[in-house]
């Protein structure tokens, strides 16, 4: 007599939804759809947990720290407004920075403090959900991924015994200013079929204008599960053998079949088209060797990892400036790009262009006394 095999639960790893047919040909199982969210959202507990996140690294803005300290009064009246529907978005305030080593205009559009707070109640609720579906390789604005996984997953591909030969990079032209709302909504409307919660999640998005907007909390979370379809067919249908790994728009597919990756391009463009939006003019595919892959802030080669040259430039001027003037922004600094060196081969640079000029651990020194300066400043007030 067989043995009956446990049923495998759906929807727990990406590669367990990739079935076949008797026919042969490939289907996609999806989960069921999620409800009875809504009474998640409005409960006590997780508005003043969303009130206590809200204001978590706003130290120094007097209104956030008297909100923290009644975060149950401000929790309880938060639960008791968006529970009888009578929230109402107040307007953004917008200002342009200039982000980057090249100076790219961003405009950001910042949300009061209370809408803020309606934000972190809806998406703790949303995010775990998301996460269950989210591609291992999806590593823009996701916890305990980063540019640090995705570097990682690039070296690790590049290292292996059996070469890739051709590279493919995509970039999706203006994501965050052409994504519709409408590809929102279909997005959340497949995981999610609780109408007052998919209410919500309209009402957000109807508060950030067109497109969506940078500085809302939730635009990332849109934006991840708006691609995480676009991740799913690639894996899935259009090249399930591939080495892909995206950060927010930017998409590197890795194979040893050019012509492959062409028709993967075409099919990418018309599930692009399908949700309104575009790839950029620049996508290539192109040989690895000799010329290494250059994605994030890294070259990946062959066995090895170097910077960029415009990032090199930038960290050089940098220590040089933090060894005249060590003040807290400057240590932040040099902190923080001794992080992107120790994930690449860089010892010889940091050897002339790093240990010359800066002590790191007199740069520690320094965050850790100004930060105990403001805790101190804080605590007093």
């Amino acid at each position: 007599m067989e043995k009956i095999k446990p049923r495998e639960s759906v929807g727990k790893r990406a590669s367990r939804l990739n079935l076949e047919s008797p026919s042969g040909e490939r289907r996609i199982i999806i989960p069921k759809k999620i409800g009875f969210l809504y009474e998640q959202v409005v409960s006590e507990a997780n508005c003043v947990c969303a009130v206590e996140e809200m204001t978590k690294g706003k130290s120094n803005n007097r209104r956030a720290a008297h909100i923290r300290e009644n975060a149950d009064e401000y929790g309880k009246a938060l639960s008791k407004e968006i529970s009888t529907e009578t929230w109402v978005p107040k307007p953004y305030k917008e200002h342009v920075i200039r982000d980057g080593i090249r100076k790219k205009e961003r405009r950001i559009k910042v949300p009061c403090l209370h809408d803020q707070a309606v934000h972190h109640a809806v998406m703790r609720v949303t995010v775990p959900h998301i996460m269950k579906r989210n591609y291992f390789y999806n590593c823009g604005s996701v916890p305990d991924a980063g540019q640090t996984r995705a570097s990682r997953a690039m070296q690790h591909w590049m290292k292996q015994k059996k070469i890739i030969k051709y590279c493919q990079q995509l970039d999706i032209y203006h994501f965050y200013e052409e994504c519709p709302h409408w590809a929102v909504m279909n997005a959340l409307g497949r995981i999610f079929k609780d109408k007052k919660f998919l209410a919500l999640h309209q009402k957000i998005l109807d508060s950030m204008g067109d497109g969506l907007a940078i500085g809302f909390y939730p635009s990332q979370w849109y934006a991840n599960v708006v691609l995480l379809w676009v991740d799913m067919e690639i894996k899935q249908r259009i090249l399930p053998d591939c080495k892909y790994v995206r950060y927010m728009d930017d998409m590197c597919i890795l194979h040893n079949n050019k012509r492959k990756l062409h028709r993967a391009r075409d099919e990418i463009v018309k599930i692009l088209n399908q949700i309104g939006l575009k790839l950029k003019y620049n996508h290539q595919v192109f040989r690895i060797k000799g010329r290494g892959v250059q994605f994030l802030s890294y070259r990946f080669y062959y066995g090895y990892t170097v910077m960029k040259k415009s990032l090199m430039y930038r960290i050089s001027r940098k220590m040089k400036r933090v060894g005249k003037s060590p003040t807290l922004h400057n240590a932040m600094s040099a902190v923080s790009y001794m992080g992107i060196l120790k994930h690449c081969n860089s010892f010889n640079f940091r050897r002339l262009h790093v240990y010359p000029y800066v002590s790191i651990k007199k740069c520690k020194g320094v965050i850790s006394h100004e930060s105990r300066n403001l805790n101190h400043a804080t605590a007093t007030i």
